[in-house]
């Protein structure tokens, strides 16, 4: 899941701190849930940073490229 997450920021030019800012939490947890096994709330929430349907987030890495 990780790979897609950090996929999904990187096609959006968002990083990690961004990301973490734009959902009102510590760097630290943000990276646990784009590092970690986030739950679906985690996941939500994301999305909703990044823009994008939860949905997205499940897609292969290779999806992503061809999306660019």
């Amino acid at each position: 899941m990780a790979l897609n997450i950090q996929a999904a920021m990187d096609l959006r030019g968002v990083t990690l701190s961004k990301l973490a800012k734009r959902m009102g939490i510590a760097v630290s947890t943000c990276h646990a849930i784009v590092h970690g096994n986030p739950v679906l709330s985690s996941l939500e929430a994301v999305a909703k940073a990044l823009h994008c349907d939860v949905a997205e987030l499940f897609d292969r890495p290779r999806a992503w490229q061809q999306r660019k």
